[in-house]
């Protein structure tokens, strides 16, 4: 059966993105890995991430309090009851590409403080350990992010390069709240902009045909004007859902506004990191 990791660092940023993985959890009808980092050090305070206390490397107990947390929530909330297996790893093993290939994985759930100094350091740093390891969709809950549910979900991407595979993975996700699910199209540099006609004939053959979900929409962002990407997607669209692919078109660029120019000037939501 299919299940969620959630990355436990012991931090009230692993808990609080923990509670809204358990109802994703419960949505999707799929179970629960929690991994248990050992106790960091932190080596500098310039960059927040750290490395590990050999003394304490095999030290985290398995029943954390974020496993009791989680199992109280199983026993009190109706619904879906995923089953919750609590395993302690390493960045630095090979434990979560074994986890990965020992199990059939859905994403992983990563928490953060967006409003550090080096949070966008540490969004590069959980791609690098998490994403590029095990394949699989990395989700970024924000601290201050505090709903339980998804209602508009904004995939960014070139229309010509959109993957049918993602939007049907998003389109699995989006039915569990019954959510719209919106392609926004924003020209790759270099590329010939799409004229609208042309590319409402792509979404209609080539994406939505194929998907058959009905509250998928296409959203025109760009047509050679500068234009502010998260004011649109964040502010005007509503979106509480921002899907990304790694490295791809404008991945750097809204990562980098999002999570260290402008992370103060919009309401931080989620976000869902594809590998590339």
């Amino acid at each position: 059966m299919k299940s969620i990791i959630i990355i436990n660092d012991h931090s009230p940023e692993a808990e609080h993105a923990a509670i809204f993985a358990f109802v994703l959890a419960q949505r999707l009808g799929v179970n629960i890995i929690l991994a248990n980092l050992p106790v960091l050090n932190l080596t500098t305070d310039e960059y927040g991430w750290t490395e590990m206390l050999p003394e304490v490397q095999d030290a985290v107990a398995v029943d954390s309090k974020l496993m009791k947390i989680l199992s109280e929530r199983k026993m009190r909330y109706p619904g879906f009851k995923p089953i919750i297996q609590e395993l302690s790893f390493s960045f630095e093993t090979g434990d979560l590409y074994r986890l990965a290939s020992e199990n059939e994985i859905l994403m992983v759930v990563k928490g953060l403080d967006e409003f550090l100094p080096q949070a966008l350091l540490n969004v590069n740093l959980a791609i690098n350990h998490l994403l590029h390891k095990i394949r699989v969709p990395l989700l970024i809950i924000p601290s201050s992010w505090s709903e339980n549910e998804l209602k508009r979900m904004v995939y960014i991407t070139d229309l010509r390069f959109c993957g049918i595979g993602t939007v049907k993975f998003l389109a699995d996700l989006a039915t569990c709240w019954d959510a719209n699910l919106v392609i926004a199209h924003a020209s790759a540099s270099g590329l010939p902009l799409m004229e609208t006609d042309q590319a409402e004939e792509v979404f209609n053959d080539e994406v939505s045909l194929n998907i058959g979900y009905k509250k998928l929409f296409l959203n025109m962002l760009n047509q050679g004007e500068s234009i502010d990407t998260l004011e649109i997607v964040v502010n005007e669209m509503k979106a509480d859902l921002l899907v990304l692919v790694d490295q791809h078109f404008h991945f750097n660029s809204l990562t980098q506004q999002y999570f260290k120019d402008k992370c103060a000037l919009y309401n931080p939501v989620p976000m869902l990191i594809f590998p590339l």
